[in-house]
């Protein structure tokens, strides 16, 4: 990287796990959008390109609906100085002729941005991309009526199909992406772009720190998930995808890949609703511990280099 010049920005690629890793120890994350594992299942929705220097990751992202826009600076040591990285963002934003654009930024970022550089930054709420935090002991147990239905779903399913879940591993990858495959062609929802990330993390998934799970019916698979550890005591799923003509399929994967893998955990986060008006309320329908609230931060016109 050119800090005289201009940043040199590489499109998204193994070699950039170890800094993620690494950034990974420093602080509470809570939210899954900094994870390599995340930016490589989505790099074919959107252009993912990533600089570094010794304190910091930057994370520059290119979409036909937002344009170019960076992930909040994420920190590569416990005394790195935002304000120097976003002065360098600044700058690199100046040069290259755009707007400074924060986009996934939570609470506790845009409480340091507006520290580092007050004044400098207009926030705007976004709900569509807010992520949505579960109690794990909550998801498990269903206890009480609010999760009667859930439940006899899950019961359902044990009865119909028996409980037979297995974790994602070798033996059973090319049964998963084939199901994934399957899944995209039967279903109006999710996009070409998923697919193709879907089925790229599955093709590397030895090489990512995940945890995949899946449970079969009628000697076929009927549901598919994909999570890791994103802190000490809370996961993230990345995907869940099911068979819904399986009764129950996705409570029941839902229920079963948390007590299998996260029983120990405090906290599991479902990621964001993406604004779709079904998938909203299904993830409301399990009563969120926590709305992670995510704003999108403009450099005020005032303050453009």
């Amino acid at each position: 990287m050119d800090f005289g010049g201009i940043m040199e920005f590489e499109e998204l690629n193994f070699k950039h796990q170890k800094l993620f890793d690494a950034a990974l120890k420093i602080g509470e994350h809570y939210s899954a959008d900094a994870l390599f594992s995340n930016l490589y299942l989505w790099r074919f929705a959107r252009k993912i390109e990533i600089a570094s220097d010794p304190d910091f990751i930057f994370v520059k992202q290119t979409s036909k609906e937002a344009g170019k826009y960076f992930l909040a600076p994420i920190a590569l040591n416990a005394n790195a100085d935002l304000k120097n990285a976003l002065e360098i963002l600044k700058n690199y934003a100046g040069k290259a002729g755009f707007r400074l654009v924060f986009r996934a930024v939570t609470a506790t970022q845009k409480e340091a941005i507006q520290n580092a550089l007050s004044q400098e930054f207009e926030f705007e709420f976004d709900r569509d991309h807010s992520d949505y935090i579960y109690s794990v002991s909550d998801l498990i147990n269903l206890k009480g009526r609010v999760y009667h239905g859930k439940k006899n779903f899950v019961n359902r399913f044990a009865m119909l199909y028996g409980e037979n879940y297995e974790r994602i591993s070798a033996a059973n990858l090319a049964e998963a992406a084939k199901f994934a495959e399957e899944w995209f062609k039967r279903s109006p929802y999710g996009s070409n772009e998923e697919k193709l990330g879907i089925l790229a993390v599955l093709a590397e998934f030895e090489r990512f720190n995940l945890r995949g799970g899946l449970l079969r019916a009628q000697n076929e698979i009927a549901a598919i998930t994909i999570s890791e550890k994103l802190s000490k005591d809370r996961a993230v799923i990345h995907i869940e995808k099911a068979n819904a003509e399986f009764q129950g399929a996705y409570q029941a994967i839902n229920y079963a890949h948390l007590a299998n893998e996260y029983a120990d955990f405090a906290s599991v986060n479902r990621e964001e609703d993406l604004g779709i008006e079904g998938l909203r309320k299904a993830k409301l329908s399990y009563h969120p511990a926590q709305i992670l609230e995510k704003f999108t931060a403009r450099q005020n016109k005032d303050n453009l280099c």
